[in-house]
């Protein structure tokens, strides 16, 4: 499935983020990485306030609970 790596939602969270690379702190937001864990910060889990799966590909302006965050480029 392709998706825009652009534009993601603010809720999206892995322990990645906590430990960012020092060159590029979004780095995780990629989803690049098979063996990442995501939840939502809205509800703390696998599924976000819509029942749907979180992870990067899923978490697009399409939701219903998507809160856009500008990603430097």
């Amino acid at each position: 499935m392709e998706y825009d790596k652009k534009s993601q939602c603010r809720h999206l969270r892995t322990k990645n983020t906590y430990v960012p690379d020092l060159d590029d702190v979004e780095s995780w937001r990629t989803g690049d990485s098979s063996t990442q864990q995501y939840w939502c910060l809205c509800t703390m889990t696998t599924a976000g306030p819509d029942n749907g799966l979180v992870a990067p590909e899923e978490c697009q302006v399409r939701r219903s609970c998507f809160v856009e965050v500008d990603l430097v480029s």
